[in-house]
């Protein structure tokens, strides 16, 4: 929780658009899959903060930014999490933001995101698929996007020759939570 008290701001301003969801952090979850010739894992962010906000009680999102600190990116396996910060040069790029400027809707809940994710200093456009459930106030969100960490000036990890890191990393996200103030 060490990271939240520098995200006051953009929690505010994503409440400017609508009314502010109060996120429930033991029901949601972000995790990132990734692929490797050997050793594939799944890495979970123990420490994140997301301000979302609808339009109303049961209304379409309108806003969304998204903050975590590199290092709260666990595999559960110290060495690992460890070189995957010195590959990302977490000590000069400590935070990933992502912001939502606006979703396309699909029918039935579903939808396309368009933001701007923040990775490794750099921005970029990305877009991936939502679904949206709104009911009685109570908001759920699921995404998954594919992000390849190239476009960030990233490396491709390679060791002994043949093994390889797969430079598309798979982000999952669940965010639960419950509208506030309508």
């Amino acid at each position: 929780m060490r990271f939240k008290a520098l995200l006051w701001l953009p929690v505010f301003a994503a409440a400017a658009h609508g009314f502010p969801v109060a996120l429930d952090a033991s029901r949601s979850v972000v995790e990132v899959s990734v692929s490797a010739t050997v050793g594939s894992f799944v890495a979970r962010l123990g420490d994140f903060d997301a301000s979302v906000s609808v339009a109303s009680a049961d209304g379409p999102v309108t806003g969304a930014v998204f903050r975590c600190a590199f290092d709260s990116i666990k595999t559960g396996d110290a060495h690992r999490d460890r070189d995957m910060n010195d590959w990302q040069q977490t000590d000069k790029f400590p935070a990933v933001m992502f912001t939502l400027d606006g979703i396309t809707p699909a029918g039935g809940g579903k939808g396309v995101a368009h933001g701007r994710l923040r990775l490794h200093g750099m921005e970029r456009p990305l877009s991936f698929p939502v679904s949206i459930a709104t009911a009685q106030r109570d908001v759920t969100i699921d995404g998954n996007a594919a992000i390849d960490t190239r476009e960030y000036g990233l490396p491709v990890i390679r060791k002994f020759l043949v093994l390889t890191v797969d430079p598309i990393v798979r982000v999952h996200c669940h965010l639960e939570g419950r509208v506030a103030g309508s």
